[in-house]
């Protein structure tokens, strides 16, 4: 019964001791919106001497579509050393999301006779042994070989049984 009485007088002077104040009901606020991630900072690649299209976006994981959109390149075949190529998807053009890049395929998987541009990787038969060896560009023998065919990428030269040609013989 005492705590009752106590409760209630509690009660009565906080009743009393608010009767000045005026009590406003409670006013919708705008919520703040904060971006969930930042916006991505362009990323750009400069291209170097004896790069192509096809091996900055091997380097840069970009499809050579996306590059070329995004880039607005008219002929990409004519790179200069000193260019500045924007490196991203996640760019708009004039506002507009760039379309989701659909695969392409890749040329030269066996061994194209005429490559395109981009393929650089030669292919040569040996002509002693018959042994079928590719060279790279940056490999010493590359600029005195000819190509017998041409790969744009060197693992689909290895998965069809050719092998790379080093000084010290093939690998």
């Amino acid at each position: 019964m005492m705590k009752r009485a106590l409760l209630f007088l509690i009660m009565a002077w906080l009743l009393s001791s608010c009767r000045g104040l005026a009590i406003s009901p409670p006013v919708a606020s705008t919520p703040t919106v904060i971006p969930s991630s930042a916006t991505p900072t362009p990323q750009f690649y400069v291209v170097q001497p004896g790069d192509t299209l096809w091996a900055i976006a091997k380097k840069t994981g970009v499809d050579v579509d996306t590059l070329v959109t995004v880039n607005e390149l008219k002929n990409p075949d004519a790179l200069r050393p000193g260019d500045r190529l924007l490196i991203s998807d996640k760019v708009t053009i004039s506002g507009q999301p760039l379309p989701t890049p659909t695969p392409t395929p890749i040329p030269c998987l066996f061994g194209c006779i005429q490559p395109p541009s981009y393929c650089k990787i030669k292919g040569y038969q040996a002509r002693l042994d018959g042994l079928k060896l590719y060279v790279l560009p940056e490999d010493e023998i590359y600029p005195m070989q000819q190509a017998d065919v041409w790969f744009c990428r060197e693992q689909d030269a290895r998965n069809v049984g050719w092998q790379h040609w080093t000084p010290s013989g093939p690998k």
